[in-house]
């Protein structure tokens, strides 16, 4: 007969004896990591369950495998969507099984081409793996009519709708007329934050403009450390950095802001004074997409968004 040894984690790894009367009680499990435990379990179990339902929904011809002889397996077999994702098959075999194991943006990216996702499979894929989404570049064209309509449904509330880094998509004639009329501008400056560093109007309207850019420019960083290696929010700070020093100066100071909404007031030559409330929305369909409107905070500011579009 051996003794047996208790294994316990690296903060507890004396051996408990009869002695040990005096050590003290170990911290309880807290609620939150319970739950946080039981939370990443269950994202495990959900994206093995989807991967083998994808597997099993393929296959060999759509992945450019020849079929050879019979095939007992449903689908693809594990080591198929391995060898063309050219991830290890015992890596894919536990990531199948739920089992807690590191995954990284480019081995799901290689994972949802092996499994042909289409956008929608592809982002759910990298929200069970728990990576961080893509940046999907569209334009108005892409973006849908529904959309669309809605941005311009909200009048005479000035609304517009961007992506993570502020290209905006669409934008309705409230925005347009209220600050800067976006088809006026380059295309690679159809921007939010470039409008509000940029444009002399902005500068002009918007009261407290310096206070209001520092906020855009913290949310912008807050929103960019979401696309970790992102290449298109590095060239929107270069361009901005080269062009402005005021915008130079307050990204040097590493200002971090969530969002908050807030009333802005705006100084326009022919409306007069007009108070709004920033209000930001993300489409449940697009979660990547910002939705931004600014309410019309009073009657009297509604009144004179009214007569601006009527004039």
């Amino acid at each position: 007969m051996h003794n047996a040894t208790l294994t316990l984690p690296c903060e507890m790894s004396s051996v408990i004896t009869d002695d040990d009367q005096d050590l003290p009680d170990l911290p309880a499990i807290s609620e939150r990591s319970r739950t946080t435990a039981s939370e990443d379990q269950a994202r495990r179990e959900a994206l093995a369950a989807f991967l083998r339902a994808r597997r099993e929904a393929l296959q060999p011809e759509d992945i450019g495998i020849p079929r050879r002889g019979r095939r007992r397996v449903k689908g693809l077999r594990r080591h198929e969507v391995a060898d063309t994702a050219a991830v290890s098959v015992t890596w894919y075999t536990w990531l199948e099984q739920g089992r807690d194991i590191h995954t990284t943006p480019q081995v799901i990216e290689a994972l949802a081409r092996a499994l042909r996702l289409d956008d929608n499979g592809h982002s759910y894929l990298r929200r069970l793996a728990g990576v961080t989404p893509r940046t999907v570049y569209l334009d108005r064209r892409q973006v849908g009519d529904s959309l669309i309509a809605l941005v311009d449904g909200l009048l005479p509330n000035p609304a517009h709708l961007m992506l993570p880094a502020t290209d905006l998509l669409t934008w309705n004639r409230s925005y347009a007329r209220l600050f800067v009329d976006p088809s006026t501008l380059a295309p690679e400056h159809r921007n939010g934050l470039w409008i509000q560093v940029m444009c002399p109007e902005m500068r002009e309207r918007l009261v407290g403009w310096e206070v209001e850019t520092r906020h855009a420019a913290g949310r912008f960083r807050a929103e960019a450390a979401k696309y970790p290696g992102d290449a298109h929010f590095a060239n929107i700070v270069d361009a901005l950095t080269t062009e402005s020093e005021f915008f130079r100066d307050i990204w040097e100071r590493h200002e971090v802001e969530g969002f908050a909404d807030h009333i802005e007031t705006i100084d326009h030559p022919v409306a007069g004074r007009v108070n709004a409330r920033l209000v930001q929305l993300r489409p449940l369909d697009h979660p990547n997409l910002l939705l931004m409107v600014h309410m019309l905070a009073d009657d009297e500011s509604r009144s004179r968004m009214e007569a601006l579009l009527a004039a």
